[in-house]
């Protein structure tokens, strides 16, 4: 099997654990390249049975700083209908696609780990909600600023934070577009757990192992108590 090359992710397998490597450092950013190359690369992995578990994870210091705000604006801007008042008549099918992708892997048969360090706002959390299990660093910074744009979550990051964190803390960090720690986030449940981050990519590899053999998504909650806590 031969992985495609990709110019703003990197995919490797090794020993059935695949690693997709958010690749565009520094802040490895969101741009439309990568929407399009995460959805080619979420197709290739579900057809594929090598690949027997997942993780997630950026470059260098910071997991993502999200979407690239100027080129989605622009994207929104050049796709968007409105009526005569300015009213949005539809969603981008852009958009549409994105969370096409964040759906597709949420339901790879597979386990799926986010290995956060560093920043993972916008796109980049919502990104890590749809995935099976999330590790951070003790440093990670987590947030939804899109308010600070006057724009909102377009890929699912308020029903998905809600759902995890309950409607307060979620609507609270969303309406002010604030950020929080990895200390927050383990204490509302939007990680499973905080490691150091010199030992976050092997700690996700670790339990990778520990989780693939008998991976089912239903028994989410048992992996996390027998091995994360």
């Amino acid at each position: 099997m031969k992985i495609p090359a990709y110019s703003t992710i990197r995919v490797i397998l090794e020993e059935g654990i695949g690693l997709l490597e958010l690749n565009s450092p520094p802040s490895n950013a969101m741009n439309m390249e990568f929407f399009r190359e995460f959805g080619y690369a979420m197709s290739f992995i579900s057809l594929h049975e090598e690949f027997r578990a997942l993780i997630i994870c950026g470059h260098g210091r910071h997991y993502s700083s999200g979407a690239d705000v100027p080129v989605l604006l622009k994207e929104i801007n050049e796709h968007a209908e409105t009526d005569q008042t300015g009213k949005l008549l539809n969603i981008p099918g852009f958009l549409s696609k994105n969370y096409e992708s964040f759906l597709l892997l949420e339901s790879l048969s597979i386990p799926v780990i986010s290995a956060i360090r560093g920043v993972c706002l916008g796109s980049a959390l919502e990104l890590a909600l749809f995935i099976h299990f999330r590790l951070c660093g003790e440093e990670a910074v987590f947030g939804l600023p899109e308010a600070s744009f006057n724009l909102a979550p377009g890929l699912g990051g308020i029903y998905k934070l809600c759902s995890l964190s309950g409607q307060a803390f979620a609507l609270e960090r969303v309406l002010k577009g604030s950020t929080f720690n990895s200390e927050d986030a383990l204490k509302h449940g939007i990680v499973d757990k905080v490691v150091p981050k010199k030992v976050l990519i092997p700690a996700a590899y670790d339990f990778a192992r520990q989780v693939m053999q008998d991976f089912r998504v239903e028994k989410r909650r048992l992996y996390v108590k027998k091995y994360l806590s």
